[in-house]
C-alpha cells in the first residue's frame, strides 16, 4: 500500500522577521521547532535565548542580528517573535490586543 501525502502538505517558505531594515529568515522546519521546544522547556526563555536563536537563524542572519547591537530586552522580544514565527504564529497579532 502507498500513501501519498504530498498534496496535504504545505511546504511553505520560512518566515521573515524584520528589525529596522534588517531581514532575518527564521528556520521553521519541524526538526528545528522540536529542538527549540526542548531548549525553551529545559532552560527557559532567558537562559535559552542564545541557543534558541542559534537554532532559528543561519550563520549569516546571526551576524546581521549581532550587528544590530540590541539591548537584552529587545533581544528577548526578537527571540519571542522568531519563536512565534517558527511555530506558525503571527507575532503582530499579539500586539493587536494591547
Amino acid at each position: 500500500m502507498t500513501c501519498n501525502l504530498t498534496e496535504k502538505l504545505k511546504f511553505s517558505e520560512d518566515p521573515i522577521l524584520r528589525i529596522k531594515d534588517t531581514e532575518l529568515t527564521i528556520k521553521s522546519d519541524a526538526e528545528v521547532v522540536l529542538q527549540l521546544m526542548d531548549v525553551l522547556t529545559n532552560k527557559g526563555e532567558i537562559a535559552g535565548a542564545r541557543e534558541a536563536m542559534e537554532l532559528l537563524l543561519s550563520a549569516a542572519d546571526k551576524k546581521k542580528l549581532s550587528a544590530l547591537h540590541l539591548k537584552m530586552e529587545d533581544y528577548i522580544e526578537a527571540m519571542k517573535a522568531a519563536v512565534q514565527l517558527a511555530m506558525g504564529g503571527d507575532p503582530s497579532e499579539e500586539d493587536a490586543g494591547e
